[in-house]
């Protein structure tokens, strides 16, 4: 994985959290959530959620104990619908009863189809979740199409939740830090000095003398002197 002395791909990934934001396919993209996810077996999984506009994908950060060929992945994932998932053959409805046999440890099955694509079963991981908000457990089956470069996820959360995530993978150098703001903020200095102009002393003078000058004359005109 190569860095840059402007942009070191491996230590900003890692490192952003709500509220960075990241350019990524031409798209600026802001950081609305970040989770991770391990299990007992060495497993490891960082999660950003991106979102821009009304679009939203999860940035994913792979260590698999199981593939030490590939140290760290990183993929970029899209929730499908559930209803988009069938078994092998077209038309078979897998939905029902899915979550029950995750959950039970059944054994997953061998091919699904989903977005047109055939994908094989890959593994099984069972493991906590650690957010913002706690820790809930998840059972995950993994399948991959046959060139390995499209995966299927699905997940089975412990309140009865199913999830289904299609996903692909990325390279970080195709990720760039992008600024929080479209253009900077000026901020002012501490106790600095008012910007609002004061008039002259000396003009202030000038003004009162003239003004005793006209009162005296209209006094002198009007008999009242």
């Amino acid at each position: 994985m190569k860095s840059s002395l402007s942009t070191d791909y491996i230590s900003f990934l890692p490192r952003l959290r709500a509220g960075d934001r990241v350019t990524y396919g031409g798209t600026q993209w802001e950081v609305e959530d970040f989770s991770t996810y391990d299990d007992a077996k060495g497993y490891e999984m960082m999660e950003w959620l991106l979102r821009s506009n009304k679009s939203s994908y999860y940035l994913l950060r792979e260590v698999d104990p199981e593939n030490p060929e590939t140290d760290v992945n990183w993929y970029l994932s899209e929730e499908i619908s559930v209803n988009r998932l069938s078994g092998e053959h077209v038309g078979d409805n897998i939905k029902f009863g899915l979550w029950d046999a995750m959950r039970e440890s059944r054994e997953p099955y061998p091919k699904l189809r989903a977005l047109g694509r055939l994908y094989y079963f890959e593994s099984l991981t069972e493991g906590t979740y650690n957010s913002v908000d706690g820790k809930e457990s998840r059972t995950t089956w993994d399948y991959w199409d046959e060139e390995h470069l499209w995966n299927l996820a699905i997940e089975a959360w412990q309140d009865h939740e199913l999830h289904v995530y299609s996903t692909k993978k990325v390279s970080p150098e195709d990720f760039a830090i992008a600024d929080k703001f479209d253009r900077p903020q000026k901020l002012a200095a501490p106790d600095a000095p008012s910007r609002k102009p004061q008039v002259n002393d000396r003009t202030w003078e000038w003004v009162c003398a003239w003004a005793l000058v006209i009162i005296g004359f209209i006094l002198m005109t009007s008999g009242d002197w």
